[in-house]
């Protein structure tokens, strides 16, 4: 049965919406909330609607012990695999990040206020992942909610990175990215709101794609704002990023992200990428580069030196600027700050959307936010304090304006993509953060916003865009950013498959520490 209100609670909820009212309105509106709320004792009472996981072997696993995970990027080892399912992943054994929820097994979104949530489904993506014949072998570790990308704020503590363990591996996907350097993980799937995924793809020298948006399904993976969600493939190759996209993306009726989703040969398209860049358009950001997003002059020149070798494979390169590009962090951020606060105070879920709701998320939200806000990231306590002050004091108005700017934002990237194929850029202006506890927490929360001065545009224009290990300055990598027309993926992955098989990775080599799953 749900709680009443009592008379005085009635008067200090009316004070709430800054109206009083009579002793006797008081009973009169309670007579009628007594009638609302018989409506919600009916719903009570109705049996939750629950999607049936695929027949699957579930063995939640355990938390990494001794030196089995140097880089602290997994959150627990495990093994999920479908008997008898084969498919594009056949063979292959993923990682997911812990905002993905797999049935059975913890979910705890890098965070105390989680601890202790079991999803009771899957999400689509673990879903189409078991489906097509991958075995779940391990969660990894991720920023505090996904509220940074600085890899550095999870209740796990912090992501190292695998080509010096004295830096940070990026967030908020940076065990996803970290993984990927241990033997047994064929690729990993990361989540990208504010470039996710491809800021650690580019401080670890994986590969990172943020689809199109609306391209992978988001239902049961922990988000920011629905507009600005988008889940994707990370892996060491372009291949492995293709066979996971193949299997995650596509329609899913219960996510109101998605509408006209394409099909597309993704593994296909790395697999007959020509040898050269003939005859491919590459329109290179000038505002990529600049002081405005805090580019290093490192970072700029390896960047630089990898657009002259494209040009040696055939490319036709030209500068576009898109001015647009310096204005969209500080527009996307209203989105985030706003968002993030709804979502919080609605369950984790929001409202007023159709769609496949994560019921038992709300609780387990409620009861860790009331057990343990305390332990929160500064990041977030800062999002939710910021975020309830300006509704209090705008009541929505400046989330509106900012989101009513996404189309003037998409039209640029948009028209710049009509005289050239790709556009390109720095993925992070600067290489990985070193480790810095010692950092006055302002200065930790900024920086770890800070990198991401130049994914954070595609995040609200829904453009696809990745990541690939083209550049090192000092033997650190330095991510290259393509970023495509809406829905040309498979391009972005065939251009992928051309540079890693003309030009390789850099830096050469495998990463100076490697561990085993177990």
């Amino acid at each position: 049965m749900i709680p009443r209100i009592r008379p005085e609670e009635l008067h200090e909820l009316a004070r709430s919406w800054s109206f009083t009212v009579s002793d006797d309105e008081a009973e009169q509106l309670l007579e009628v909330a007594e009638a609302v709320f018989q409506a919600y004792d009916l719903l009570e009472s109705q049996p939750a609607v629950r999607v049936e996981p695929v027949a699957a072997t579930r063995d939640p696993g355990r938390a990494p012990t001794g030196g089995e995970d140097p880089l602290n990027a997994v959150v627990r080892f495990c093994r999920v695999w479908a008997e008898d399912s084969a498919g594009v992943l056949s063979g292959m054994r993923i990682a997911v990040k812990d905002a993905v929820a797999i049935a059975g097994l913890p979910l705890t979104c890098g965070s105390r206020v989680l601890q202790g949530f079991v999803p009771a489904e899957d999400s689509p993506v673990t879903d189409r992942i078991l489906r097509a014949g991958g075995e779940i072998v391990a969660v990894t570790n991720m920023d505090d909610l996904a509220f940074s990308g600085g890899g550095d704020s999870s209740w796990y503590g912090p992501t190292l990175n695998p080509w010096d363990p004295g830096r940070t591996a990026g967030g908020s996907s940076s065990g996803s990215a970290a993984v990927l350097f241990y033997d047994g993980v064929d690729a990993a799937v990361g989540g990208d709101q504010g470039g996710s995924i491809r800021a650690p793809a580019s401080w670890c020298g994986a590969v990172g794609l943020k689809p199109t948006h609306g391209l992978v399904p988001y239902v049961g993976i922990t988000g920011i704002d629905q507009t600005f969600d988008h889940c994707g493939p990370m892996a060491r190759t372009p291949a492995g990023v293709a066979a996971l996209l193949q299997a995650m993306a596509g329609k899913d009726d219960g996510d109101p992200r998605q509408r006209d989703v394409p099909a597309a040969d993704f593994r296909a398209a790395v697999a007959g990428a020509p040898d050269s860049l003939e005859g491919v358009r590459v329109g290179v950001v000038t505002e990529g580069f600049g002081d405005e997003v805090g580019a290093e002059p490192a970072t700029v020149e390896a960047v630089r030196e990898t657009v002259e070798r494209l040009r040696g494979l055939g490319a036709a390169i030209a500068d576009v600027s898109i001015p647009e590009h310096l204005e969209a962090g500080g527009i996307a951020f209203i989105g985030f700050v706003e968002g993030m606060t709804n979502l919080m105070e609605s369950g984790g879920n929001g409202y007023s959307w159709t769609g496949r709701y994560w019921q038992d998320l709300a609780p387990a939200l409620r009861a860790g936010l009331s057990e343990h806000a305390q332990d929160l990231s500064p990041q977030m306590k800062v999002t939710l304090i910021a975020g309830r002050w300006l509704r209090a004091m705008y009541a929505g108005e400046l989330y509106a304006k900012a989101q009513n700017l996404r189309p003037w934002l998409r039209t640029a990237y948009t028209d710049a993509l009509k005289s050239v194929d790709v556009l390109l850029l720095p993925t992070t202006p600067w290489r990985a953060h070193e480790l810095a506890p010692e950092l006055p927490i302002a200065q930790r929360v900024l920086r770890g916003w800070a990198n991401l001065g130049n994914t954070y545009p595609t995040d609200m224009t829904g453009h696809p865009a990745i990541s690939l290990p083209l550049a090192e300055a000092d033997g650190l990598p330095v991510g290259v950013m393509l970023v495509g027309r809406h829905f040309e993926d498979a391009r972005l992955l065939a251009l992928a498959g051309t540079c890693e098989r003309a030009l390789g990775w850099a830096p050469a080599g495998p990463a100076p520490i490697r561990a085993a799953v177990p």
